[in-house]
């Protein structure tokens, strides 16, 4: 028990000799009250040469580190103007967490292009253009912000480019928030491209007076970083759209949103143009094969399925937001070697274009989750799924369940 007790009263002693040496006048800390010293930008190997941006891969850039006093993770962001006061600079995309920067010379171009775009008012046919370029480098720790400091101002002589912007297309995605999640960005789902129709995307949505808003990015609808600005249409009775992009409804309910992107390279613009349709999802596949007539050829011909067999392929349409589409229950079995059990919406094109289906998260769970076909192959392994089962889907947040009812 003494050894203990000894033992003990050592632990305890030098706990607080760590404390108080964790206390000291002389420690490291950063006097946020001051401000920084400028770190210094060196000048790269080539910049009184010409910079030919369409032929040059990358720019090595190398700068003093801050000064904290202690070691600490610095990010470093590259900043070009075309003026010598550095005045409304662009950021390039790529941060950096070393004070050696293999710079891509893609995001080079891509920040002057922007800058003689916005600045000269050049267009694209005006490229390829000379002009000298100026290079500034933030630096900061992240979540504080009163650590950042700027280096120097380095010019390159000359920079020789081609228009670097992208052109203007409808993105693979987009990403939508409603009510029906919040109107929480961390919530938000996807848009799905037609497959074969890239510029047209759909999604089931929840739509009321309220709205709902889309965006390139998982955040507040930024189109600006490739200098895009976006021109909102709608051409469904009933429906609108603010000119900053918020669609909205007075008959709250589901619906299926088709949303239609047409770029425009000369007048930087992307146009959407919503539509809507009523919210029907239907079956097809195996599991229909023994309730089929003469009157069909094959469990794929989804006209005469919806036209004659209604009642075995249209799922029930939830009226409350937080509502589940709920399919008949199934009148075979569906074995995934067979094709499995699919699902789609009807828009205007064939069903495969449009196709969905809720997979099991894994073989012993009713637990599904949506995944969608898009503009890619079809997704195996498909699903199998008995006779009498129903599935159940939650266009809210894309998970589902093919159970017994």
């Amino acid at each position: 028990m003494k050894k203990l007790s000894i033992i003990f009263s050592l632990m305890v002693s030098v706990f607080f000799m760590v404390a108080c040496d964790a206390d000291r006048d002389d420690n490291p800390v950063i006097d946020l009250s001051k401000t920084q010293e400028p770190i210094t930008l060196n000048t790269p190997t080539f910049a009184n040469s010409t910079y030919d941006l369409a032929n040059t891969d990358s720019v090595t850039l190398t700068c003093t580190a801050p000064s904290y006093g202690f070691p600490a993770t610095v990010t470093y962001v590259i900043q070009i103007s075309i003026d010598s006061d550095m005045s409304d600079p662009s950021e390039l995309t790529t941060t950096y967490y070393q004070n050696k920067m293999i710079v891509p010379g893609k995001e080079i171009a891509m920040a002057t292009t922007k800058q003689m775009i916005k600045k000269k008012g050049l267009k694209q046919e005006d490229f390829p253009v000379e002009t000298p370029a100026y290079i500034r480098i933030r630096a900061y720790i992240a979540g504080t912000p009163e650590t950042e400091t700027t280096s120097n101002i380095v010019k390159l002589n000359k920079v020789k480019l081609n228009f670097a912007l992208p052109d203007v297309v409808m993105p693979d995605s987009l990403f939508v928030i409603g009510t029906f999640n919040d109107n929480d960005w961390e919530k938000a789902v996807k848009t799905i491209q037609v497959n074969n129709s890239t510029q047209n995307h759909w999604r089931m949505v929840w739509l009321d007076k309220r709205g709902i808003r889309l965006s390139p990015i998982k955040g507040e609808p930024n189109f600006d970083d490739n200098m895009i600005t976006p021109v909102y249409k709608c051409n469904t009775l009933g429906f609108y759209v603010s000119n900053d992009g918020l669609v909205t409804t007075d008959t709250p309910g589901w619906y299926i949103m088709l949303v239609e992107g047409v770029g425009n390279n000369e007048k930087r613009q992307l146009t959407l143009t919503y539509r809507f349709y009523e919210a029907n999802v239907w079956l097809i596949g195996p599991a229909l094969e023994d309730v089929l007539g003469d009157d069909i050829k094959d469990f794929w011909v989804e006209k005469t399925l919806r036209t004659n067999y209604t009642d075995y392929v249209k799922f029930t349409v939830p009226t409350t937001m937080n509502g589940q589409f709920v399919s008949p229950p199934l009148p075979g079995d569906a074995e995934a070697d067979d094709g499995g059990v699919r699902a789609y919406v009807s828009i205007k094109w064939d069903w495969w274009q449009t196709e969905f289906m809720a997979y099991p998260k894994d073989r012993t769970s009713s637990s599904c989750v949506i995944k969608y076909r898009g503009n890619g192959d079809e997704v195996k392994p498909f699903v199998s799924a008995r006779k009498g089962q129903r599935i159940y889907l939650n266009f809210c947040d894309d998970t589902g369940e093919i159970k017994n009812e």
